[in-house]
């Protein structure tokens, strides 16, 4: 940690202390107990690490600053002087005793008070959750700042994701944004468009911006980038998914969609497509949308009424009996995994294949469905699909 406090109760912060003979005549005159458990802490001026305080030995505070690694406390420091650089009165490590948490740095901005959490190392996922609830209920509002070292990329445009990552994303307007530091480079890299096409998988759009050109108000205020900017990552991991994964998945997924007709690797083009709320969705989008177009879909005639709160009921009691995996983003307000099944929907009535009726919710059918013949043909109409819904979108832009 960087800040302790001398017996007569002054606060020494490590920050502010530049001058190691400073500190050396403080080590050698003071005695420094921890702000939260009151038990002793020792000075570390070495040169192998940044100059920290640590617990001596056989204490017991609660507060695991033991942890934290030269990287993190190199970029709490940085992460510190950013905010000071632009005017913010943030105080270091502040102990909340309502709560029992210190979050790294805290200030308030437009009426509103912010905890920001800087994360490097993966820490008990109901803990972090925890902390978020425990925020959130005494109306702070925690903003999760992840160590770039734990982004890991698969390509250009596709990442893994842990649940415990996608638990520090920030959501902006029903939408996440996970935001990585790193103090080395002094550089913010922000995922926006996060698109899960697997558990782990995701297409994103990523930027990466220099702590010098944005400031507090510009990163939370972030403008996402476009939606179809993913479209050959997202189209590779399909081509993937037909060719080589779906042999790894379980038996029953299989066995579905063998019996009704469509082997996995065969589902249409129109299955596996983004949806704003699809990060609801643990299970493949191809499995959950190809289990709508092979149920309720393909059967119907042409005219049929097609009805989303039957499909939510259905999909419902399959989620019961674990067919399909839901994420828990209990910190997401005014959202719900339904939300992904009615934009799905939607999506498939801007294809033609749909055509809503006079209420939001019921639809009918328009045209078939197109059953792939071999995989090369599936990965053609997907490639389709794609197009079209590309074509759409820049023809909602230009009107």
């Amino acid at each position: 940690m960087l800040l302790a406090q001398t017996e007569d109760g002054r606060i020494i912060s490590l920050v502010k202390v530049k001058n190691k003979v400073e500190l050396e005549e403080l080590k050698k005159n003071e005695n420094f107990i921890c702000p939260v458990c009151k038990e002793k802490v020792i000075l570390k001026t070495g040169t192998k690490r940044i100059w920290h305080f640590a617990h001596a030995h056989n204490t017991n505070c609660g507060q695991e600053f033991e942890r934290e690694s030269d990287y993190h406390l190199q970029g709490k420091i940085k992460l510190y002087e950013w905010f000071q650089n632009q005017g913010f009165h943030v105080e270091l490590e502040k102990y909340i005793p309502e709560i029992k948490q210190r979050p790294d740095l805290f200030f308030q901005w437009k009426n509103k008070t912010y905890a920001i959490e800087y994360q490097c190392s993966k820490i008990d996922l109901q803990l972090l959750k925890k902390r978020t609830a425990l925020y959130l209920q005494n109306h702070i509002t925690p903003i999760w700042i992840a160590g770039r070292t734990r982004l890991k990329k698969v390509s250009h445009l596709s990442i893994k994701l842990s649940t415990f990552d996608l638990s520090m994303a920030n959501f902006l307007h029903h939408q996440p944004l996970l935001i990585y530091y790193c103090p080395i480079t002094n550089l913010f890299t922000i995922l926006s468009n996060l698109f899960p096409f697997s558990s782990t998988t995701f297409t994103a759009s990523t930027e990466i911006v220099p702590a010098c050109k944005i400031n507090f108000s510009q990163l939370f205020q972030w403008k996402q980038g476009r939606n179809f900017e993913c479209k050959e990552s997202w189209l590779s991991l399909k081509q993937r998914f037909r060719t080589n994964t779906h042999l790894y998945l379980s038996t029953c997924y299989k066995r579905f969609f063998y019996e009704n007709g469509c082997p996995i690797s065969l589902l249409p083009g129109e299955a596996g497509i983004p949806v704003k709320s699809m990060i609801w969705m643990q299970t493949e989008a191809i499995l959950w949308q190809g289990w709508i177009l092979v149920k309720f879909i393909i059967p119907s005639r042409r005219g049929e009424t097609i009805s989303f709160h039957t499909i939510f009921h259905r999909f419902k009691e399959e989620v019961r009996k674990g067919f399909f995996v839901i994420r828990q983003l209990p910190f997401i307000k005014d959202s719900h995994y339904s939300f992904a099944i009615l934009e799905y929907l939607q999506k498939l009535e801007k294809l033609g294949v749909l055509k809503r009726t006079g209420s939001m919710t019921l639809f009918q059918k328009e045209t078939e469905i197109i059953i792939p013949q071999n995989v090369e043909n599936a990965c053609q109409l997907d490639r389709d699909v794609w197009k079209r819904l590309n074509n759409l979108e820049k023809y909602r832009k230009d009107k």
